[in-house]
Order: C-alpha cells, then sequence, then structure tokens
C-alpha cells in the first residue's frame, strides 16, 4: 500500500471562549458585563438611598444587590478576570501605539486595582466593627464583639474617594470607547460587543 505523504490538516480555528488578536472571547465578555452590571448596580443603589432615601425604589434596588453581598461578589469576578487576563495575556487584542495605548492599559490596571481594594475596605471596615458579612445568605464572617479602630478608619477614610474615581474612569472610558467607535472609527467596542471571532 502506497504512503500518502503531504497531507495537511486543516487549520484549527480558535476556541470562540478564548481571545484572540482581534476580540475578545466569551468568558473575557461575560466576565467584562458581568462587572459593568454590578458596578452600575452599586452606584444606582448608593444614589438612590441618597437622592430619595427610604423608598420603594432604594429598598427594592436593596433586596436585588445588598451592597455587601455585591462587593464580594464583585471582588470574586475580578481576582476571576485578572487571572483569565493573565492566561490570554498573548492572544489579546493590543492597546493603541503611543500615549493613548500607554493611558488605556494605565485606566485599566487602575480598574482592576480599585475593584480590588474597593470591596476588601469594606470587608476590612466589616470585619473591624466585628458585624458578620455574607453573600446573599452564605456566611463568611460570623459577628464577633470585637472593635478595631484602625482597620474601621482606614476604610472610611479611602472608601468613599475611591468610589468615586472608580466612577469618574468608569465615565471617561464609556466615553472614549463611544469616541473611538463613532469618532475615529476603529470598531474598538466590537472587540467586547461585537461578533466573537473563531
Amino acid at each position: 500500500m502506497p504512503l500518502i505523504t503531504n497531507q495537511t490538516s486543516p487549520t484549527r480555528a480558535r476556541p470562540y471562549w478564548r481571545d484572540s488578536a482581534t476580540h475578545y472571547g466569551v468568558i473575557s465578555r461575560a466576565l467584562h458585563w458581568l462587572t459593568a452590571a454590578i458596578v452600575l448596580l452599586q452606584f444606582s443603589v448608593v444614589l438612590a438611598w441618597r437622592g430619595f432615601g427610604e423608598s420603594e425604589l432604594t429598598l427594592m434596588l436593596s433586596s436585588i444587590g445588598p451592597h455587601g453581598s455585591l462587593g464580594v461578589l464583585l471582588l470574586g469576578i475580578t481576582v476571576l478576570r485578572a487571572g483569565w487576563a493573565w492566561l490570554n495575556r498573548r492572544q489579546r487584542p493590543l492597546p493603541a501605539a503611543g500615549l493613548s495605548g500607554v493611558l488605556a492599559r494605565g485606566v485599566h490596571m487602575t480598574f482592576y486595582a480599585l475593584l480590588i481594594i474597593l470591596p476588601a475596605l469594606s470587608i476590612l471596615r466589616q470585619y473591624g466593627r466585628g458585624g458578620a458579612l455574607d453573600v446573599y445568605g452564605i456566611p463568611l464572617l460570623n459577628a464577633a464583639e470585637r472593635d478595631i479602630p484602625w482597620m474601621i478608619e482606614i476604610a472610611n477614610l479611602l472608601h468613599s474617594p475611591l468610589a468615586w474615581l472608580l466612577l469618574i474612569l468608569i465615565a471617561g472610558h464609556v466615553s472614549m470607547a463611544l469616541v473611538h467607535h463613532f469618532g475615529f472609527k476603529d470598531k474598538v467596542i466590537s472587540r467586547m460587543a461585537g461578533p466573537v471571532s473563531r
């Protein structure tokens, strides 16, 4: 029987759940938009309470997204995102060249830092107060009789300013994405919201 030579196998496409040089995969997209939804709900609850006090709206929003539960959930998702970004670091879309790319990378790194630091500060404050902490009914910290002033003070000092910094960065991030997409027409938004490339 003659040997068959020069037989080529079809090129294997990158799995749709992995990132590529032109688009983010399904996992990166899911983690990104889940993060966006949680952050939007967090700020909606805070702003609703500041604007309306205790009302049907604020109580409804708080029941959907208890601030502490969402914070812990956000911390876990951000750690997952950071790990997934590291695993895909060699095959993700590259930032733009020059200063705009440096700024974009810096903003994204700041996002990751804030999305870890903010929930961590809340957990630190809750622990310092001796309060219970649960995530949608699952206990993480039991109530205890303690008062650790430095934990409470550092959390009270930093949490609110850093949260508003996060909101400002989000507004800038969304604005620049829209400018790039509609002004520069470089289809930046399609990396995270367009068809997933295989």
